[in-house]
């Protein structure tokens, strides 16, 4: 229940960012192209930081037990999450591939680890890595394929999508993470400071960037389709609930709950703003996918403390 506390209020907080994001665009003093610039930024830099800082830490075994269990519990459920999304969304509706992607991918860097490390400090962002793995894993093999179509089925780009996984900074943040956390090795404070300033630009910087990408995708469109709606109860409920009722009890076996909740947490994060950026990329429908977004990340500023809320429960029963 605390931990549901917890994100209630940093989500207050995240939401007043959004709207200086939101204000900032339709003010006209942040456009597209400096948003966009403002993603990669987060995505490809201050991220991977906040991340690497994670690792950080005196080597632990139970950390270590902890994040393999993490890694297990993040693999299951994203595999749920494209699951769900392959049986909901029907191959022959229209934009069938941008929704079944808005489905099964979600914001788990982007706004996980803002709320994680809100939550549950630099432990829990060293069990969301084990979830931005798995994501990553997923979306740029099956993600690439599904966005691509049969034009993204040759060997040559598969191996090219795997390439991008081994290379992506959040994966190559979590190898060097690692090899730091194993062999006890700190980076000077000289350069762990500034690191470390960096790193605290993540939450301003995501918040402020999807403010101004829900401003650009106009606001009250993401509210106009029921088909989002009805999908969207899906994503932001209907899994994170089945997740937390397959995982919580897993709590009898020694498992902790911050580990739980950090799963449970990036699986109920909103539509990844990556949806968007494929969109783009292979032509697919960016409208669609903006409504996805938009509408997503409003609404779990109330719907990731109520799955919170409802672990808590189930996990008294245990």
């Amino acid at each position: 229940m605390e931990s549901a506390l917890i994100v209630a209020v940093q989500a207050v907080i995240m939401l007043i960012l959004l709207s200086v994001g939101y204000g900032l665009y339709k003010g006209k003093l942040l456009g597209d192209e400096a948003a966009k610039q403002l993603s990669n930024i987060t995505i490809s830099i201050i991220n991977p930081i906040v991340i690497f800082n994670s690792y950080q830490t005196e080597f632990d075994p139970e950390k270590l037990r902890g994040l393999l269990v993490a890694l297990i519990l993040s693999f299951a459920a994203q595999g749920i999450l494209v699951g769900a999304a392959t049986i909901i969304v029907r191959a022959n509706h229209d934009g069938y591939e941008t929704e079944r992607f808005a489905l099964s991918y979600s914001n788990c860097a982007f706004m996980g680890i803002p709320l994680v490390e809100a939550t549950f400090g630099s432990d829990g962002v060293l069990y969301l890595t084990a979830f931005i793995t798995a994501f990553n894993v997923f979306m740029w093999t099956h993600g690439v394929v599904l966005m691509g179509g049969s034009g993204q089925k040759t060997a040559k780009e598969r191996l090219n999508a795997l390439l991008k996984i081994l290379v992506s900074p959040a994966i190559l943040s979590i190898v060097l993470g690692l090899i730091f956390f194993f062999t006890g090795f700190r980076l000077p404070e000289v350069i762990q400071q500034p690191l470390n300033y960096l790193g605290s630009m993540n939450t301003p910087l995501a918040m402020i960037v999807s403010g101004a990408t829900i401003a650009g995708a106009g606001l009250s469109d993401c509210f106009k389709s029921r088909r989002v709606y009805l999908l969207q109860s899906v994503k932001l409920l209907i899994v994170p609930i089945l997740l937390a009722a397959l995982f919580v009890p897993m709590r009898i076996f020694g498992i902790d709950a911050s580990i739980v909740n950090t799963v449970l947490i990036a699986a109920a994060a909103p539509t990844a703003s990556a949806t968007i950026m494929f969109a783009y990329k292979f032509g697919r429908d960016e409208k669609r996918a903006s409504n996805h977004f938009a509408l997503s990340t409003i609404a779990s500023i109330i719907t990731i403390p109520l799955i919170l809320t409802l672990s808590g429960i189930f996990n008294s029963l245990y």
